[in-house]
């Protein structure tokens, strides 16, 4: 929503506000997560994944709050940013958070920080750079490119580990040392399209060109790639090949069927 209650004359100062909220509200997912963890209900596996999950669409959803200005798009970006900047200090030792450790690491070493969850905030600062959905063109021109990339990325995948490794059974498949099953696969699937179509639909109240009836087919086959990238990436890099792969499929999309992606290819 282009939401700004302090007028057109501060559009800068209230997405200030909405950064601190934003940030704050992707925090908390982190946060509880790591008590969840130190409580000893939960598993670091299943609180690690449950940040993966929800760390993302809570931030999209933030977008929201955001006055679809000039610099709305670059404020937002500092959320990730920061997260980026907590993760490189925590995983090289210059700073300590259990409740970080503790949620996204399955070891309890810091220095895991520095792989895939990294990865996962260095692509959340890209995309909202490039797709942040409302340009300041107006929203009339806005996309749904990133709520599709990071619904495959945090949904898709994070249910595809999660219920991969308790479902999944004895036979793996995968390279480069990675470990990925029939049903992981089958949940990358379902998670990359009820994430990314619930967080386009949400995102329609305020988008009429956001026909979620007319995107139906495109997501499918958009969560189908996703999926078969997932299960053929290398340990570690699926934070970075899925939402390449999803953003060259809709590349295709925009030069050789227009109708199903009539979006402009960049936002900024």
């Amino acid at each position: 929503m282009v939401f700004n209650p302090l007028g057109p004359d501060l559009q800068v100062l209230w997405d200030i506000v909405a950064f601190f909220i934003s940030f704050i509200l992707v925090l908390l997912v982190v946060q509880i997560n790591g008590a969840i963890e130190k409580s000893g209900k939960l598993s670091a596996d299943v609180t690690r994944k449950i940040v993966h999950i929800f760390a993302a669409p809570v931030f999209l959803g933030s977008w929201i709050l955001f006055s679809g200005g000039v610099f709305s798009r670059w404020i937002a970006a500092t959320v990730p940013l920061m997260f980026v900047l907590l993760f490189v200090a925590i995983g090289t030792g210059k700073m300590v958070n259990e409740a970080f450790v503790g949620s996204m690491s399955r070891t309890g070493d810091p220095r895991e920080l520095l792989g895939g969850t990294l990865y996962y905030s260095i692509m959340l600062v890209v995309v909202t750079l490039f797709w942040f959905y409302a340009p300041v063109t107006g929203i009339g021109n806005a996309v749904p490119t990133a709520f599709i990339i990071f619904g495959c990325v945090a949904g898709g995948d994070g249910l595809a580990d999660v219920i991969g490794r308790k479902y999944g059974g004895t036979q793996k498949f995968g390279i480069g040392g990675a470990e990925r099953t029939v049903v992981g696969s089958v949940a990358m699937f379902v998670g990359s399209f009820l994430f990314s179509y619930t967080l386009v639909a949400i995102f329609s109240i305020e988008v009429p060109s956001f026909n979620i009836v007319a995107l139906l087919i495109p997501i499918l086959i958009l969560s189908l790639v996703a999926t078969f990238t997932e299960a053929l990436s290398p340990k570690g890099l699926d934070n970075w090949t899925v939402p390449i792969s999803v953003i060259i499929v809709i590349v295709l999309f925009t030069f050789l069927i227009p109708s199903w992606w009539p979006f402009p290819l960049l936002t900024i």
